[in-house]
């Protein structure tokens, strides 16, 4: 934590900024000023920046993490290796989380409580795990698990992204090609449109009339296209639980691969909170925030609430109408058996090998899709362009 220091020297008022976990310690400082007239906490900056972040920065909480399980697996304590951590080069956001668990383990607060207002720049899982660990007293375990989910996270987010890429870098082509064909091409064109009048081919007619409705009226559907998307955000936000449902289950080929994602980090994360020796309930109720999806987190509490009133897990499960017959299966093995670790371990394999398998799936079918797409859009530009011209000896003869 920064904090700004006014105090007076030479008959001159001068201001300095220090950093410290607290005053005890900034007055232990050597920069620290004689002649303080006051102190003040530099503490709203953070919290804009904070609430910005968003999911950019996962691969730096993951680095960070990262060394942070290197130093607890060289047998140093959480408080020495935060203490090491700070006196290497971090960016100013983690060093001032570095001092927020520092602050925290000093006063004994419960680091997810002092780590709240850094949520949305560490992710739910950072603060599950943090919580997870020192209730359950192995810090250690937690930060290794904590380490392996984020590093699963950001390989399945790249292999989505790689998926993803060559589909827009085609779109973002097209969409400059006909923006050249708009500005560069038809302007030259526009005397043999003229002598050919009524024997325009209808391609070309459309292609014009698309060209005209950009040209007049492209403003105002600039307008009402950031309209439409405000709009639609309002009533995203307002019916999340229906889009929720509507993106994990009605999608073709995209919900696929949704739904083999999600639950591959359900499972990931109830499998290691089991594996710490936690109660599957508690595993559960732990876990179904991880996935970012209201449909998902309504059919967990219903999951929750079904076991609470009798049912096994398998039974909840099932009830639930969410997971397919193999993991069911699994699961009454699991409560049969009582080998809940094994058997979590083995659906979160299966779901990790569906969801390469469904996204190598999709990739398949989106790409050539978008080629024939694409195939058709050129061939239609091409004719709209060269219609005219091979029809032009016709009017000349």
């Amino acid at each position: 934590m920064k904090y700004k220091i006014i105090y007076q020297k030479n008959n001159k008022l001068k201001k300095i900024t220090l950093e410290a976990s607290s005053e005890d310690e900034l007055k232990s400082l050597q920069d620290y000023p004689e002649n303080i007239i006051s102190i003040k906490k530099v503490t709203i900056k953070y919290k804009k920046n904070i609430s910005t972040v968003g999911q950019n920065n996962q691969k730096k909480v993951y680095e960070l993490f990262s060394q942070l399980d290197l130093m607890l697996g060289a047998n140093l304590s959480f408080h020495e290796s935060i203490e090491l951590l700070l006196k290497s080069k971090n960016e100013d956001k983690l060093n001032t989380i570095l001092l927020e668990i520092k602050k925290a383990l000093s006063s004994s607060t419960p680091l997810d409580k002092a780590l709240k207002n850094y949520e949305n720049y560490l992710g739910v899982t950072v603060l599950l795990f943090l919580k997870l660990g020192f209730e359950n007293g192995n810090i250690k375990e937690a930060i290794h698990s904590l380490v392996e989910i984020l590093h699963e996270n950001i390989q399945s987010q790249e292999k989505f992204k790689e998926v993803m890429r060559y589909p827009l870098i085609l779109i973002v082509s097209l969409a400059i090609s006909i923006a050249m064909i708009f500005i560069y091409v038809l302007p030259n064109f526009d005397f043999l449109f003229i002598l050919l009048k009524d024997e325009i081919p209808f391609s070309t007619q459309v292609l014009l009339g698309i060209k005209n409705i950009f040209l007049d009226y492209g403003f105002v559907i600039v307008l009402i296209s950031i309209l439409l998307f405000v709009v639609g955000s309002i009533i995203f936000q307002k019916n999340k639980r229906y889009f929720d449902r509507l993106i994990l289950l009605n999608i073709p080929f995209l919900s696929k691969v949704i739904q083999d994602y999600y639950f591959y980090r359900l499972f990931l994360s109830i499998s290691i909170i089991v594996k710490s020796k936690y109660q599957f309930q508690l595993a559960v109720l732990n876990s179904k925030d991880i996935v970012q999806n209201l449909y998902i987190q309504e059919r967990m509490n219903f999951i929750l609430s079904t076991i609470k009133n009798g049912s096994s897990v398998a039974e909840a499960f099932e009830k639930s109408s969410l997971f397919d017959t193999l993991t069911i299966k699994l699961l009454y093995t699991a409560d049969h058996t009582n080998e809940y670790e094994q058997i979590l371990s083995d659906i979160t394999s299966l779901y990790k090998k569906r969801f390469q398998k469904s996204l190598k799936n999709f990739s398949s079918t989106i790409e050539p899709l978008m080629i024939l797409i694409i195939s058709l859009v050129v061939l239609w530009l091409i004719l709209a362009i060269m219609l005219p011209i091979w029809n032009l000896g016709a009017v000349i003869n």
